[in-house]
C-alpha cells in the first residue's frame, strides 16, 4: 500500500501555490541583501534608532543572564564608551523602544542598564583587537573629544598609525568640561579613554593647532583627520549689557569642573538656553539645595520654548525640581539693565508657541506684545548653543560634502562637520569618518556589515514570558538632597531586583520567529496558545522592492486566509507558538548585525 503523500501525489493536482515569504534573504548564514537589514531594523527599533548602532537586545540578554562583562563588551564594540553613555546618552533608542508603543510601564531602562554593564563588570576591559595588521600608513586626529577619539581607535583596528592631538591637558573634551562631575564622574571618562589609547594610538597633549601648524601636519602624515568640535559660543548681545558680562556656558562648566567655582552667595543667577548645557549649567550652580548661591540667592533656566522642546528629560526635569531651580519658559530676553557697571536686571518678553512642524521639527515662536517683565539677574550664563570655528583650516581648504575637504587627505567629523550635537552621534561620526579615511588609505572598503541569522534550537526558549509584561520599573535610584556637595554622583545606579526587572523587561527583539507556509496547516493552534494578538490569519502581502514586508491584510474569515503571519511589532518572544505547532512550521532564530573583513582583499 503506498503511503498517503504518494497517493496525494499520484493524483496528479495542479495548482498554483502561494509563494512562501521569509522575511531573510538566507534561512541561515550571511544575510548580506536590503531584506535582511530591512528585517532587522524593523524587528530591533532601539538598534535601528541608535546612531551607532548597538545591539540593545543582545547587551541587555547578557545582564538578564548575569553576564556584565559580555554585556560591557557587546557595548564598547558598538558604541565605544558604555560608562560615560550609560550616563549621559540622549536615549534616542527609547523613545523607539517597542515598550513605548505598547503603552506598558513605559521604555525598557536601556540607557541605566548600559550603566549597570559597567558599574557591575567584575574584570577590567581591554582594548578590542585589530582588524587588520599594522599599516605604513600614518593619520593625525586634531581634537580628542568623543568623535576623535572613537576614530582613532577605529582606525587603529584597520591597523593605522594613529596620533591625536589635543589642545588641553588630557583627551575627553565635552565629556570632561563641558558635562559636570555629578552626572558624569572623571574616572569613568579616564578609564575608557584609556582603553582606546592603550591600543596604541599616540597621545599628544597642550597642543594649539593653527591654520600654520595644520599646514605642516598635512605635510607629515598620509591623512587628518580635523574633529575639534563647536566650541565658539553663539552670542546673545542683548542691549545695554556691557561686553565681556554674560558668562558663555561651556566657559562656566569648565571652571566648575575644574573647582574654579566655589562660592556665589547671593547671586541671582539667569541661564538663558533650554539645552544640555543650560540643564547642567543651572544644577552646577543649585549643588545640594542652593549650596552655591545660599539660600538668599535664586537659579532661573528662562527657555523661549515650553518644556516639551527642553533637552532635559523626565529624570532631570524632576532633579531641577529637587534641587529649587526655577524653570521659566516662554520667554525671551530683550535687553540689561546695568548699574554702576554691575549687571541687575535683564528684561524678558513672554511668547506664543506656533504649530508644530510636520517634519518633527521645533515649532516656531512669536512674542506676545506689551508682555516685557524684569527678571533680577547679577550672573548672566548664556547657554543658547556653540558654533564651530573654521580658522583651524588654512585658507585653501574648505569645507564639502560627507567627511571630505577640498583637500583629499584632510577630512572632518563630530560637532566640527556638522555643527553641535550630542556623543552618541559623535561616536556614529567618529565611525563613519574611520571608514571613510581607511578607504581612501588602502583604495577598497575593506569591512562589510551584514547580518547574522543563526537557527536556535532551544525549543522556543528565550527566558522571557508573557508575565514580564506586567512588571512595574523601578526609578534610578538618587543620592539625598543634602549629599549632593558638587562632585558626588547623584545617580547611584541600578542595583540587584531592579536590574533584574529592568532586564527582563526587554522583548529581546533579535529573536525571531517565523513560520514556514509550506508546513503550516492552518490548525491555528499557535493563534490561540499566543498570549497576545501577535498571530493572525493574513489573506495578502505587499513587499517593496527588496521583498520587505510593508503591509498585510488580515483574513476575516478562515477560509480567506492564505498565511498564518506572525507580527513582530507585537510578538513578545515567548515562544509557545513554536512549542505547540504540530508540524514543526515555526522556526526561531537569532540576528545580529556584524561587520567583518571582505574576502578577497588586495
Amino acid at each position: 500500500m503506498k503511503p498517503f503523500s504518494d497517493a496525494i501525489k499520484s493524483l496528479n493536482l495542479n495548482y498554483e501555490k502561494a509563494p512562501n515569504p521569509s522575511e531573510f534573504s538566507v534561512f541561515t548564514g550571511v544575510g548580506d541583501k536590503l531584506l535582511d537589514i530591512k528585517t532587522l531594523y524593523k524587528d530591533i527599533p532601539c538598534q535601528a534608532a541608535c546612531p551607532a548602532k548597538t545591539n540593545v537586545p543582545a547587551y541587555i540578554e547578557a545582564i538578564a543572564q548575569g553576564q556584565p562583562d559580555k554585556a560591557y563588551k557587546i557595548n564598547q564594540e558598538d558604541n565605544v564608551f558604555p560608562g560615560v553613555l550609560g550616563r549621559i546618552c540622549t536615549r534616542p533608542c527609547e523613545d523607539n523602544c517597542r515598550h513605548k508603543w505598547t503603552g506598558i510601564q513605559g521604555p525598557v531602562q536601556i540607557c541605566h542598564l548600559k550603566r549597570t554593564a559597567d558599574d557591575d563588570s567584575e574584570n577590567p576591559a581591554k582594548p578590542l583587537p585589530s582588524w587588520f595588521e599594522n599599516s605604513d600608513c600614518k593619520v593625525a586626529i586634531i581634537g580628542g573629544g568623543p568623535a576623535g577619539l572613537t576614530a582613532a581607535r577605529e582606525l587603529r583596528r584597520y591597523g593605522h598609525n594613529v596620533t591625536i592631538f589635543e589642545k588641553e591637558d588630557c583627551l575627553g573634551g565635552m565629556m570632561i568640561m563641558g558635562i559636570p562631575k555629578f552626572r558624569l564622574p572623571r574616572d569613568i571618562v579616564e578609564r575608557e579613554v584609556k582603553l582606546i589609547t592603550d591600543s596604541g594610538v599616540t597621545v599628544k597633549t597642550g597642543q594649539y593647532i593653527d591654520a600654520e601648524l595644520m599646514s605642516k601636519i598635512i605635510d607629515d602624515y598620509d591623512a587628518v583627520l580635523v574633529s575639534v568640535g563647536s566650541v565658539r559660543p553663539s552670542d546673545l548681545k542683548l542691549p545695554g549689557m556691557e561686553e565681556g558680562m554674560e558668562i558663555p556656558g561651556l566657559d562656566f562648566m569648565k571652571k566648575f569642573n575644574y573647582g574654579e567655582i566655589r562660592e556665589m552667595k547671593g547671586q541671582d543667577v539667569v541661564i538663558v538656553g533650554g539645552g544640555f548645557t543650560a540643564v547642567d549649567c543651572a544644577r552646577s550652580c543649585a549643588r545640594a539645595a542652593k549650596m552655591l548661591v545660599g539660600e538668599e540667592g535664586n537659579v532661573s533656566i528662562m527657555y523661549r520654548r515650553t518644556e516639551a522642546q527642553m533637552s532635559a528629560n523626565v529624570e532631570e526635569q524632576e532633579a531641577l525640581q529637587d534641587e529649587n531651580i526655577t524653570v521659566e519658559t516662554l520667554v525671551s530676553p530683550m535687553s540689561a539693565r546695568v548699574e554702576d557697571g554691575k549687571l541687575k536686571s535683564v528684561v524678558f518678553h513672554r511668547n506664543m508657541l506656533g504649530e508644530s512642524h510636520r517634519d518633527g521639527g521645533k515649532p516656531p515662536i512669536s512674542p506676545i506684545p506689551d508682555s516685557d517683565f524684569d527678571v533680577p539677574c547679577n550672573m548672566l550664563i548664556v547657554a543658547i548653543g556653540q558654533v564651530r570655528t573654521l580658522n583651524i583650516l588654512p585658507d585653501n581648504i574648505k569645507l564639502a560634502e560627507n567627511h571630505n575637504t577640498t583637500h583629499e587627505r584632510v577630512f572632518v567629523s563630530g560637532d566640527f562637520a556638522y555643527g553641535s550635537l550630542d556623543v552618541i552621534h559623535a561616536v556614529e561620526d567618529g565611525k563613519a569618518a574611520a571608514a571613510q579615511i581607511d578607504t581612501f588609505l588602502t583604495g577598497q572598503v575593506r569591512l562589510k556589515t551584514h547580518v547574522g541569522i543563526e537557527l536556535v534550537d532551544r525549543g522556543g526558549e528565550t527566558g522571557r514570558f508573557r508575565d514580564h509584561d506586567l512588571q512595574v520599573p523601578d526609578h534610578m535610584p538618587v543620592l539625598p538632597l543634602t549629599q549632593r556637595d558638587g562632585s558626588a554622583e547623584v545617580e547611584t545606579g541600578l542595583k540587584g531586583d531592579s536590574t533584574h526587572i529592568a532586564a527582563t523587561r526587554c522583548y529581546l527583539c533579535h529573536y525571531k520567529f517565523e513560520i514556514d507556509q509550506d508546513k503550516c496547516i492552518h490548525c491555528d493552534w499557535c493563534i490561540k496558545a499566543a498570549p497576545r494578538d501577535c498571530i493572525k490569519r493574513t489573506a495578502r502581502l505587499f513587499h517593496d522592492d527588496d521583498g520587505a514586508v510593508k503591509m498585510d491584510v488580515d483574513a476575516t474569515l478562515a477560509k480567506e486566509a492564505t498565511y498564518i503571519w506572525i507580527d513582530s511589532d507585537q510578538c513578545i518572544r515567548c515562544g509557545k507558538c513554536l512549542r505547540v505547532c504540530p508540524t514543526e512550521a515555526i522556526s526561531m532564530r537569532k540576528m545580529s548585525l556584524q561587520s567583518c573583513p571582505v574576502s578577497g582583499l588586495k
